[in-house]
């Protein structure tokens, strides 16, 4: 099934309708965090509303963790040099970052000039899950959506003299460097996020175009990993990494006023155009 939070209520997608259902007065975001996601199935059509009657908005919003995983694509790995990692590389974002679907991508005052788009299948949890084999661990997932993993690469690369030193959790939790959605795909219609085509462009220039299919570490051995060393909890979100194509490697980074297009095959196209603080 397709949903996604809208401004009339959550709403299954159907083609280009949104049907809205009654699913007593809960968004999207509570209906995972309480692990009542269920009532999607059964839920009553109260509405059914055209694409230019609702404003769309983030699938989850305050997800308890964020979770980055780098260098999951063998093609960005080798453009910036380095080696796909034996085991997943891990970080935590604050929660904070989350913004929506159509929301601007501000540039930071203080980290304006190396502002990366990083497009990405997000992995939304359904299901605690402590220690989880890989076998079981696709039972833990409430869902995909789209996210873009923006980043301030100077932050990342400690070339910013604001930091003292390489920050990656800093580079990516500034305010609005975490668009999500548009909608959320449950897992009855995704089966396992392994074959799904990701493109992001910029201006309507392809930068990245590539399958969820090349993924290194599959959806279940991150889950697995990752619980290993923490619980992970309903509305948890996981960014899986992003492939070849991003701007650190060419130097083209985003500038105040371009758009960007991050496109989920079964999901949707997150667009979201960048702003300075001064046009926000």
């Amino acid at each position: 099934m397709l949903v996604a939070q809208t401004s009339a209520g959550v709403a299954r997608i159907i083609g280009t309708r949104y049907e809205v259902l009654d699913v007593g007065g809960l968004n999207l975001s509570g209906l995972l965090k309480s692990g009542e996601i269920g009532r999607l199935e059964q839920a009553r059509v109260t509405a059914t509303l055209g694409g230019d009657e609702v404003t769309v908005q983030t699938p989850i919003d305050g997800p308890g963790n964020m979770i980055i995983v780098g260098l999951n694509y063998k093609d960005h790995a080798a453009e910036i040099g380095t080696e796909i990692a034996q085991v997943p590389r891990v970080h935590l974002v604050a929660p904070s970052a989350v913004s929506g679907p159509t929301d601007d991508i501000p540039l930071p005052r203080i980290a304006g000039s190396a502002v990366d788009y990083e497009g990405e299948m997000a992995v939304v949890i359904g299901a605690p899950a402590s220690d989880v084999s890989v076998d079981e661990a696709w039972s833990h997932v409430a869902g995909i959506t789209a996210a873009n993993d923006v980043t301030a690469r100077d932050v990342q690369n400690g070339s910013n003299a604001l930091v003292s030193g390489p920050n990656v959790g800093l580079a990516k939790a500034f305010d609005g460097f975490k668009p999500l959605g548009p909608a959320l795909l449950t897992t009855a219609g995704v089966r396992d996020g392994q074959a799904l085509r990701l493109r992001t462009l910029v201006d309507g220039e392809v930068r990245q175009d590539s399958s969820t299919a090349e993924m290194h570490f599959s959806v279940a051995e991150l889950i697995s990993y990752i619980s290993q060393y923490m619980t992970l909890h309903r509305g948890d979100v996981i960014l899986t990494g992003t492939p070849g194509g991003v701007g650190v490697s060419s130097g083209r980074f985003l500038r105040a006023g371009q758009v960007v297009e991050v496109e989920l095959e079964g999901v949707g196209v997150l667009r979201n155009r960048v702003a300075s603080q001064l046009q926000r």
